[in-house]
């Protein structure tokens, strides 16, 4: 209820402004606390979401911090862990040559053991391996010691042949158990970089839907602050409309009261000269008339000097209560009408003027600085997009870092000062 009066007593505000109807100075009076009173409304409204805003920027920078910490955390454990899978795989290679090495030496010494046995066998077939047959075929002593020796060191030669690859293959298997151990070491410490990695993800979302939530809030309080400073603007103006309608009622009535205060010394002394032309003559007559008509037609010509102008149709809450209405409206390129705006078409057809670009209207204004900048003037930017022009956007300035305009989707307000507007911000310009 309280803010449709608002909206109600905005409204009759700002049709106030323009249109001549009288209204009593009580009313307006009124008007004015009460718009007064919203004003300091709106600063606290918008010191109360700063302080919240401030609060929410302390809290995000903690917890982009926290975030950061958490990755980093997370980067060593995945760089670790990484490292942990090179060396089990090394590990695995060397296993994996150990045990073709110990097969290879296997194979060997199954060989040699049957190349062994198939000696012994044909010795045996022979009837040259019996010791009996040895020390009977002597010859003697001495072939009896050849003989002999001769079997001894064939069976040695074989023997130590084999013991010999039995030994490499024992020491291939030893290097093999102490890389599995090894490995078993490695994939230990891995499995307990992964439970640690596994902690943690779960923190980081956490931290992260939290930040998203934070960032959220800030947005909305950003948006609520630039709402307030439209409504700020706009209050600003109606109010200032007000003030100027007041002065310029103010000096039409000191004006009036003027006039008539000459009117009534002028008819006194036609009065008197009314009487004295009755006892004067014709020629006297004549003159004194001539005199009336003279001061008459001086104090209808001062009059009609003092009466006010009125304020202009273009002034600020005129133009903003005019853009308002098409707020919503679909943008469209090249559009000039309610059913699609671009830039140039909604700021020349709410302005009520010729069509024209961008640059057009730029070329038209007369250029200001932003401290010169003023509800109502014209807002321009460049490189928005390649139209071969320097000035590429327009909007109407609302105050407060606001702007009214067609861009995005829509006819709508933004802030002039977020990194994008800022980034291609070119000048404010006054038709």
């Amino acid at each position: 209820m309280k803010s449709q009066f608002r909206a109600r007593l905005l409204a009759v505000l700002l049709t106030a402004a323009f249109v001549t109807v009288p209204m009593t100075m009580q009313l307006h009076a009124e008007d004015v606390d009460t718009l007064k009173q919203q004003q300091a409304q709106y600063a606290q409204q918008q010191a109360e979401n700063n302080e919240k805003l401030e609060d929410l920027r302390e809290q995000k920078s903690e917890q982009a911090a926290y975030i950061s910490s958490l990755q980093s955390q997370l980067s060593q454990y995945e760089t670790q862990i990484n490292d942990y899978n090179n060396q089990i795989l090394d590990l695995n290679l060397q296993i994996t040559q150990a045990e073709n090495q110990i097969d290879e030496l296997q194979t060997q010494i199954d060989a040699d053991n049957e190349k062994l046995k198939q000696r012994l066998r044909a010795l045996y077939m022979a009837g040259e391996a019996s010791n009996l047959e040895v020390l009977l075929s002597a010859d003697n002593l001495v072939d009896l010691a050849d003989k002999t020796e001769a079997l001894r060191m064939v069976t040695q030669h074989d023997t130590a042949l084999i013991d010999r690859v039995k030994g490499e293959q024992a020491d291939l298997q030893s290097q093999k158990d102490k890389i599995v151990e090894n490995r078993e070491k490695v994939e230990q410490a891995k499995e307990a970089l992964d439970a640690k990695e596994a902690e943690l993800e779960p923190q980081l979302e956490e931290a992260q839907a939290f930040l998203q939530q934070v960032t959220q809030q800030e947005t909305d309080l950003q948006s609520e602050n630039a709402s307030i400073d439209v409504e700020i603007a706009k209050t600003a103006a109606a109010l200032s409309e007000w003030q100027s309608k007041q002065e310029q009622q103010a000096a039409a009535q000191e004006t009036g009261s003027a006039s008539t205060g000459s009117s009534g010394e002028s008819s006194s002394q036609q009065s008197t000269s009314g009487e004295n032309s009755s006892q004067e003559s014709n020629s006297s007559q004549g003159s004194s008339s001539s005199g009336h008509s003279s001061n008459g037609g001086s104090s209808s010509h001062s009059s009609n000097s003092s009466t006010p102008s009125g304020g202009s149709s273009n002034s600020f809450a005129s133009v903003i209560s005019r853009a308002e209405q098409y707020l919503g409206v679909p943008y469209v390129f090249g559009g000039m009408s309610p059913s699609g705006f671009d830039c140039s078409g909604f700021v020349c057809y709410v302005l009520g003027i010729g069509r024209s670009t961008a640059q057009g209207l730029y070329n038209a204004c007369t250029p200001i600085s932003v401290s010169q900048a003023q509800p109502g003037d014209l807002v321009f930017f460049t490189g928005t997009y390649n139209s071969g022009t320097t000035v590429t956007h327009v909007g109407i300035y609302a105050g407060s870092g606001m702007m009214i305009h067609a861009g995005g989707t829509q006819v709508q307000y933004s802030s002039i000062n977020t990194s994008y507007y800022q980034q291609h911000f070119y000048s404010f310009g006054r038709l």
